[in-house]
């Protein structure tokens, strides 16, 4: 269920569970084609550190259809939604507590974490696919430069038979769209194709409180509602 899947994720950045990702080299014991690619690699030629003050939707878009999220920052203060405009949709919120919010019975609860700025850093990095907060190294070739936007072909995940594309923003200053392929020998499929729309610099700091007829619950009561539990009497 698409509830499930974006309260698992909001239930581990809100509640401050541990989620390992290990990220494995092998060693042949001699110099390969992935290892030369390896020692080829460099830093981003170009920042994609978001702003200090922001409102954005991500959209990543896939075969299997779409999935929306929304950002928002001002400073120390930023909100980071799921299933944005769904029925569902959860946001966290970090402004003077920590909240999280469910829009599917208008409720929200406050809860102690010790999350703040890299939290955010590293969900912003998770939802754009690394197009943003990210600075895994990899090969970079300029493509092409037009009406501002320069073209960047990526590749980072060779042993992974990956690559992608960016469009860096000359203005806005930051990555606004990513294509991630698959490469297999001479097929080149787009496996997803990440997009940053409705990008502004004025943010409404109104977004960036409760929103008017929602209820406080407990926190217990939040968990339940997130992970689809029914509410008993």
């Amino acid at each position: 269920m698409y509830l499930s899947k974006f309260a698992k994720y909001f239930l581990v950045a809100a509640f401050a569970m541990l989620v390992a990702q290990a990220c494995k080299t092998v060693s042949t014991g001699e110099m390969s084609n992935t290892q030369l690619v390896e020692a080829s690699k460099t830093e981003p030629p170009y920042s994609n550190k978001e702003p200090e003050k922001y409102q954005f939707e991500i959209w990543q878009t896939s075969p299997t259809g779409t999935e929306k999220f929304f950002a928002i920052r001002s400073g120390e203060k930023w909100r980071i939604d799921s299933a944005y405009g769904e029925v569902n949709q959860v946001t966290s919120l970090h402004t003077d507590k920590d909240y999280v919010i469910a829009f599917v019975n208008k409720t929200y609860a406050v809860y102690g974490s010790s999350h703040g700025f890299d939290e955010r850093e590293n969900m912003i990095n998770e939802i754009t696919r690394g197009m943003l907060n990210n600075q895994t190294k990899g090969i970079f070739e300029k493509q092409t430069t037009d009406n501002g936007i320069t073209k960047y072909k990526v590749t980072s995940d060779i042993d992974k038979g990956k690559e992608a594309i960016i469009s860096f923003d000359e203005n806005a200053g930051f990555p606004v769209k990513k294509e991630i392929y698959t490469v297999d020998g001479a097929n080149r499929i787009l496996e997803m194709t990440v997009t940053l729309n409705g990008i502004k610099t004025d943010v409404d700091e109104k977004l960036l409180t409760i929103p008017a007829g929602f209820k406080q619950v407990d926190l217990e009561l939040m968990k339940k509602t997130l992970s689809g539990t029914p509410k008993t009497n």
